[in-house]
């Protein structure tokens, strides 16, 4: 419970700097989440559902979340009795047309979320919602073939955004090139070599020995899927 002290200083933080404040990065990728689902569906998704997306053992550790979200103003959850699909966002007046704005950004051909498999390139472009892109940010899409990444959520025929950049942190998901075949994988950089994590029990680690020809070509950053 918080203390008089902690609710004061808060209500002074919401009085001096009002709804917005900054995010963490896990903060920030479940808003993501909710304001795409929104977009898509028309209507918001479930603690559970957030939960099963990012593999939360508890329902409790998304209501944590949903709960900062809230303190720092970008959600309104409903105080009514049934709360299954009660996130509401917090528009301002000067956010939220462009927020509704759809974005071209590249679609780049196929990559395969399996075995590696010859990459191939087949220009062409997608549209996706702005809110899924950071302005400073550089993006791409490819079409996932395959079903090593079905634990993270990333099936076969999903749109994945990759943002493009040239490294990655341990346990991000990356798209990378081993030679000139290409994979979609968790990526951790071992001592003595590259190792690249499937999300599937079936398949094997891919280990990437120092001498290989190896490059990241950038990090996952949504999945886009289409549901008949």
């Amino acid at each position: 419970m918080k203390s008089r002290t902690q609710n004061s200083f808060q209500k002074s933080l919401d009085s001096k700097f009002g709804v917005g404040l900054p995010l963490t990065s896990k903060e920030e990728q479940i808003y993501d989440y909710i304001k795409g689902f929104i977009s898509k569906n028309d209507y918001p998704p479930t603690y559970t559902e957030i939960q099963e997306k990012f593999g939360y053992k508890s329902v409790y550790s998304i209501q944590q979340f949903v709960d900062q979200l809230a303190t720092k103003g970008y959600l309104k959850p409903s105080l009514g009795e049934n709360k299954k699909r009660s996130l509401e966002l917090v528009h301002s007046s000067s956010s939220s047309s462009e927020e509704s704005q759809m974005v071209s950004i590249p679609l780049e051909g196929s990559v395969a979320a399996g075995r590696l498999t010859h990459s191939y390139q087949n220009r062409d472009y997608v549209e996706v919602p702005r809110q899924l892109l950071k302005d400073s940010a550089e993006y791409f899409s490819l079409r996932v073939k395959g079903d090593s990444m079905i634990e993270d959520c990333i099936m076969d025929g999903d749109l994945v955004i990759i943002k493009r950049q040239s490294n990655a942190t341990n346990g991000q998901t990356v798209v990378a090139l081993v030679g000139d075949e290409a994979t979609i994988k968790r990526f951790y950089k071992k001592k003595d070599m590259i190792e690249l994590h499937p999300a599937n029990p079936a398949f094997n680690i891919i280990q990437v020995a120092p001498e290989a020809d190896f490059k990241i070509l950038g990090v996952l950053s949504s999945v886009i899927r289409t549901l008949e």
